[in-house]
């Protein structure tokens, strides 16, 4: 018979206390001390068991729902409605312009541009928070992949300024009711800015020139708002999150010199899709360790039994990436940094989900791995690494991010 989640015994207060004090601290020794499937308070719901990892997931649209959007403004987020069958449309049509002719020329300007940044480090010994340099890195990366030769402007820019209005919104662990929330002054500055950026985007899919994503979603039928709608969630999910994980592996590999020297030598060989393999492991090892989407939300479409559980009807689902990662049996010493464990590893259903699984996971999977690769590729046999500075716990307001950190860097 199916299980009901074991309860904490947490008030609410005593959870908000203790979740933001460390939250992820607080999922990981609520799995250790209750289980893998835990009621942390009445109708929220901690899901760290693999299988049902992978159930709720997978039925994403029909049993589990996402009910709300970037600003945190519920939705219906049930298959058949309009707005989740267009959303999905489009979906479909950035995974298609995504194609590996695409990614192979995006490469080359990729590769460019990060000699740029090589050079710029070459005359510092430190990087101070070396994310905000490598976000705008990895928004140029984004905006050049869309627009093709088209004039991008200032859309890196202004992607980066709805980020930031967003913060407070995102990271907030209170939700006010829908008609208090629009006069707050962070929501209204949040909506300025996503109405900047999207003047933004038109005007870049209006200027001249060819190529890019978006011709790929103007040939899948998209019209024009649907198209500025896809790019800045895209754009959102492309600005920090690739600057978060390329960070973290240069954190790793600062602390792990003869895995660094690894892939300083493996940087000119080849490998599938032209990564050596220890590189291929040592970004699979980050992404297990520091999950940049550190926490997926879902909420139950009515009562759902999830393999030897039932989760309650309505209850908000929450599914950590890093927590999976430090506990699911496949991975032996979870919390050491093995990229080697990745040449025979083969993890099953819910047990890693650095992108996500199921009808939502990251539709922008190809090109973070191509800008992974080829970021940390060329830094590696540039440089070596040494952290300087970095606080004991991460930064967790929106993306898991290092927290107040300087890296030593030595060109080779």
């Amino acid at each position: 018979m199916p299980r009901s989640p074991v309860r904490t015994g947490t008030t609410q207060a005593g959870l908000m206390e203790h979740y933001e004090n460390d939250r992820l601290g607080h999922l990981l020794s609520s799995v250790e001390r209750h289980g893998p499937v835990v009621e942390l308070t009445e109708g929220t719901v901690l899901v760290n068991d693999p299988a049902a990892v992978h159930e709720v997931l997978s039925r994403t649209n029909t049993d589990f729902l996402v009910t709300s959007n970037i600003r945190r403004d519920e939705v219906s987020g049930v298959r058949g409605d309009p707005g989740t069958e267009a959303w999905m449309r489009g979906r479909r049509a950035t995974q298609k312009g995504m194609s590996p002719q695409a990614l192979e020329a995006h490469r080359a300007w990729l590769t460019e541009e990060i000699d740029w940044l090589c050079a710029d480090w070459r005359t510092r010994s430190s990087v101070t928070d070396p994310v905000r340099e490598l976000e705008q890195l990895s928004a140029r990366s984004f905006a050049r992949f869309c627009f093709g030769t088209r004039d991008m402007g200032a859309t890196p820019q202004r992607t980066g300024d709805l980020l930031n209005a967003l913060t407070p919104l995102i990271s907030s662990p209170f939700h006010f009711p829908p008609a208090v929330r629009r006069f707050l002054p962070r929501y209204r500055r949040s909506v300025t800015a996503q109405k900047t950026l999207e003047q933004e985007l038109r005007r870049a899919i209006d200027a001249p020139g060819e190529g890019g994503l978006v011709e790929s979603l103007a040939v899948a039928g998209l019209d024009s708002e649907a198209t500025v709608r896809m790019l800045v969630s895209n754009g959102l999910a492309s600005y920090r999150v690739p600057a978060a994980a390329v960070t973290w592996a240069l954190v790793a590999l600062a602390r792990h010199p003869g895995i660094a020297e690894e892939c300083a030598s493996a940087a000119t060989e080849g490998g599938e899709d032209g990564t050596p393999e220890i590189l291929r492991g040592t970004m699979a090892e980050s992404l297990r360790l520091w999950p940049p989407n550190w926490l997926i939300l879902r909420t139950a479409n009515g009562e759902q039994t999830c393999g030897d559980w039932i989760i309650p009807a309505g209850a908000a689902v929450m599914i950590s990436p890093y927590v999976v990662h430090r506990t699911a049996p496949v991975f032996q010493a979870p919390l050491e940094f093995r990229p080697h464990r990745w040449a025979s590893l083969k993890p099953s259903a819910g047990e890693y989900l650095p992108y996500g699984i199921g009808s939502r996971w990251c539709v922008g999977k190809a090109l973070a791995d191509l800008e992974l690769s080829t970021i940390v590729s060329v830094l590696a046999s540039r440089f070596r690494f040494t952290v300087q500075r970095m606080d004991e716990l991460p930064n967790v307001r929106t993306t898991l991010l290092p927290g107040d950190l300087t890296l030593g860097v030595e060109p080779r």
